[in-house]
């Protein structure tokens, strides 16, 4: 009876000391800390100015929008079989990317009013306003490649003999 007693017990002292142990071993001794000074009230922050986008500001519908892409898709497709035309001067190729443009935003403009047409635009210039290049942040021509300042050699131009 004694050996069950004992068993009892040794099974007591380990249930009661080793979860102590394990938790003082998993958690160090935190320094005791000082108390926390008052803290200003938080501000409230402010509101962040959602802008409505272009084309809602023009009332165009989102399927309005879709055929926009897939126009400017089309016209993409368009510039870069004209950039990899080997039988065209670079000044044939920008002709030709004008075109592309043009007939871009042709097709755009029969999509929609031209009272629309005349609210998207503004809104996008207003845009580009607010938003500008960096500085020194060179802008890709349609072919790829920095576009050169106005005046510079144009790379494109250029030929090895």
């Amino acid at each position: 009876m004694r050996a069950l007693r004992d068993g009892v017990l040794a099974l007591l002292f380990l249930g009661c000391v080793v979860p102590a142990f394990a938790q003082s071993a998993e958690a160090p001794q935190a320094a005791p800390t000082q108390p926390a000074a008052p803290q200003a009230p938080a501000r409230p922050r402010p509101r962040r100015v959602v802008e409505v986008p272009c084309w809602k500001q023009a009332g165009l519908t989102p399927d309005m929008v879709n055929q926009r892409w897939k126009i400017e898709d089309q016209g993409k497709v368009k510039i870069a079989a004209a950039c990899k035309d080997p039988t065209t001067s670079a000044q044939q190729k920008r002709t030709k990317i004008e075109e592309i443009h043009t007939e871009t935003e042709q097709a755009f403009a029969k999509l929609v009013s031209s009272k629309q047409l005349e609210v998207f635009k503004s809104c996008r210039a207003e845009g580009d306003k607010k938003n500008p290049k960096l500085a020194g942040e060179k802008e890709l021509g349609p072919c790829g490649g920095a576009i050169p300042a106005e005046g510079a050699h144009d790379a494109m131009d250029h030929e090895h003999h």
